[in-house]
């Protein structure tokens, strides 16, 4: 009897969870919909966006190839390079946000990473520390180190809207946030796998389309999620603490006979 009952409740589970791989299933299409609506009459504002971002960082790393291995310059470059490349993907999800979110769109915000030197290192420490976070989860296991990588997923669109958090401040965010959604992050991702295949067989070229358009999804799963994440923290009622009285006084209430 009890074997039956428990097939029965295995059988159950297996069912939510099914249900629940359909749901996101259909989130990653709705969320890809959307994504080919927003660029509708955009597209080519968005391939002049990653075709500038891929320009200037090609430009930017010529210098690392001009040097001979082991000098100290080549290293040192090598460091300003990728903190170029990193501040220049950081603008193209900044102008994939705005098409997502059908703002005004303009190239200006291609470099927002530079908007000033304070910004700058602050966003270069926020992406050195997600590698060594990530780095050190993987050197511990595999799976524990990806599921970091989703959780540390939303740390760039959350400087974008505040750019005034720390480092540690956005990264924590993100964690929150994407507490419980990592599997739908990467289903997203999973949904888009055989456009990266195009982009491997085509040898890039269909990356011109495909860049904007998951980047766009991307950002919609984000706008999603901080309009998720909102709401839940609006309706979580706020715990006032009472302060506890002082022993003197519950001693002076006696019960008169």
């Amino acid at each position: 009897m009890e074997n039956k009952e428990e097939i029965q409740v295995e059988e159950n589970q297996a069912e939510v969870f099914e249900g629940r791989e359909e749901a996101m299933a259909a989130s990653a299409a709705e969320i890809r919909a959307y994504a080919r609506e927003a660029l509708n009459g955009k597209w080519g504002y968005g391939i002049i966006v990653w075709l500038l971002a891929m320009l200037i960082n090609t430009l930017v790393s010529l210098p690392e190839y001009l040097v001979d291995d082991g000098n100290t310059f080549g290293d040192i470059w090598s460091f300003i390079s990728s903190a170029v490349s990193w501040c220049m993907w950081f603008g193209v999800m900044a102008c994939f946000l705005d098409i997502a979110r059908k703002a005004h769109l303009s190239y200006k915000r291609l470099f927002t990473g530079f908007r000033s030197l304070k910004f700058f290192f602050k966003f270069v420490i926020t992406e050195v520390l997600q590698f060594i976070f990530l780095i050190c989860w993987y050197l511990l296991l595999i799976v524990p180190g990806i599921i970091k990588y989703y959780s540390y997923a939303m740390t760039e669109f959350i400087l974008l809207d505040h750019p005034e958090y720390g480092p540690l401040q956005a990264i924590t965010e993100s964690k929150k946030m994407m507490y419980g959604h990592r599997m739908r992050l990467f289903i997203l991702g999973l949904s888009f796998i055989g456009w990266f295949f195009l982009c491997i067989i085509t040898l890039g070229i269909a990356s011109l389309w495909v860049v904007p358009y998951y980047g766009t999804a991307r950002a919609k799963f984000y706008i999603d999620l901080k309009a998720e994440y909102e709401k839940k923290l609006a309706a979580t009622p706020i715990q006032e603490t009472v302060p506890a009285e002082p022993v003197e006084e519950e001693k002076g209430f006696e019960v008169e006979e």
